[in-house]
C-alpha cells in the first residue's frame, strides 16, 4: 500500500510538468513571493544548511529556465526552486532532484553520476523514462535519471548528505 501511495505521488509530479508550464506562462507572471507561500520541512532543513555551507546558494524563485520547477546553474553553484512547486506539493521533490545535481557537480563542477543504484518501482520507472525521453537530451538522461531516483527514495535526504560531504 505504501508503495502505491508512494508511486501515485511521483507520478503526480511527473505528470504535473505540463500543469506548471502552463501556470508558468500565464499566471505566474502575476506573482511576487509574497504571493506563494513556501514551507520547507524540518527534514530538509540540514540538507539545505549543509549545501550552503558547502558554496552552495539557494533561491526560491522563477528559474530562468521556461517550465521548470528547479534549476541548478553548476558554474554559480546556483539551486532555483520555483515557489509554484511548494504550492503543488513538489516542493520537497524539487529541492531533493536539484540538490542531486549539487552533489553531481563536486567536486570540480561537472555534473556526473554519483553511482547510486537505487530501488524504484517498476511503475515510477516507466514514468521517469518517460519524461526523459520527452524532455531531456539523450546526454543528460543519466545525470537526470539519478536525479528523479533520489528524489523517489525515503532516505533521499540522508544519502544527500552523505554524498554530499564525501564529494564536495
Amino acid at each position: 500500500m505504501k508503495r502505491l501511495v508512494h508511486a501515485l505521488f511521483v507520478i503526480n509530479f511527473l505528470l504535473s510538468l505540463q500543469v506548471f508550464a502552463q501556470a508558468n506562462s500565464n499566471s505566474a507572471k502575476n506573482l511576487s513571493q509574497k504571493d506563494i507561500f513556501i514551507q520547507i520541512s524540518n527534514e530538509l532543513k540540514p540538507l539545505l544548511d549543509l549545501l550552503k555551507n558547502k558554496g552552495f546558494h539557494i533561491k526560491y524563485e522563477i528559474p530562468p529556465k521556461r517550465g521548470a520547477y528547479g534549476l541548478f546553474q553548476s558554474k554559480e553553484k546556483i539551486i532555483w526552486i520555483s515557489p509554484i512547486s511548494f504550492e503543488l506539493g513538489i516542493g520537497s521533490q524539487t529541492i531533493l532532484h536539484e540538490a542531486t545535481h549539487a552533489a553531481q557537480s563536486c567536486p570540480n563542477g561537472l555534473l556526473s553520476p554519483i553511482g547510486w543504484t537505487l530501488p524504484v518501482n517498476q511503475s515510477i520507472k516507466n514514468e521517469i523514462q518517460a519524461n526523459l525521453l520527452r524532455n531531456y537530451d539523450i546526454n543528460q538522461y543519466t545525470i537526470e535519471k539519478e536525479a528523479f531516483y533520489l528524489q523517489s527514495q525515503r532516505n533521499g535526504v540522508e544519502l544527500l548528505m552523505e554524498v554530499i560531504k564525501k564529494r564536495c
